[in-house]
């Protein structure tokens, strides 16, 4: 039985011959044997298991918004396994600092500083405004308490919006928009 050559098949070589045994490589010009491939990581924990704690939503300080600037916290909610919700607020804290310290070599935002952070906020009291009229959509029939919270969603909702339509009114038109 022929020998496995360098490619491990038993083809002969191109250049011998189809009659011919094919070549073998002396045992000291042989190339180096790969090394074992690195054994498989350790399976994840179960994703069945409970998190150790749940992260709760913090009570932001206005005064600090700074502090909660990237990550809204209707999207951290979802992410409730405290280690990496921790995580999250981390790199958000981290993703704010950079942006911070190259914002300025950016080109200007041609509506200024002050129309365009306020318009940026009006796009976040809009988000706000959806995610309370969701949350108050489907109030519950048997658990009054959460029936009563459901409400008080929608009613935020219409508070949420209004406070936005006022912000946009006193923007009016930006220079050198159509009326």
């Amino acid at each position: 039985m022929p020998e496995l050559n360098e490619d491990f098949t038993k083809r002969l070589p191109p250049e011998a011959p189809p009659e011919t045994e094919p070549r073998r490589v002396p045992p000291g010009r042989r190339p180096p044997r790969r090394p074992a491939p690195p054994a498989p990581p350790p399976p994840p924990p179960d994703d069945d298991d409970p998190p150790i704690s749940a992260a709760p939503s913090p009570e932001i300080d206005p005064a600090r918004w700074e502090d909660f600037a990237v990550f809204r916290e209707s999207f951290l909610v979802y992410v409730s396994h405290a280690r990496y919700n921790a995580a999250l607020r981390v790199f958000g804290e981290l993703l704010f600092e950079m942006v911070l310290e190259t914002w300025g070599h950016w080109p200007d935002n041609p509506e200024g500083y002050l129309r365009s952070h306020l318009c940026a906020v009006v796009a976040d009291l809009r988000h706000l405004e959806g995610c309370l009229s969701t949350l108050g959509e489907n109030p519950s029939e048997d658990d009054p308490y959460e029936a009563a919270l459901c409400r008080t969603s929608s009613l935020m909702s219409a508070e949420v919006g209004s406070v936005a339509e006022h912000i946009e009114r006193k923007l009016g038109t930006w220079r050198g928009e159509p009326s």
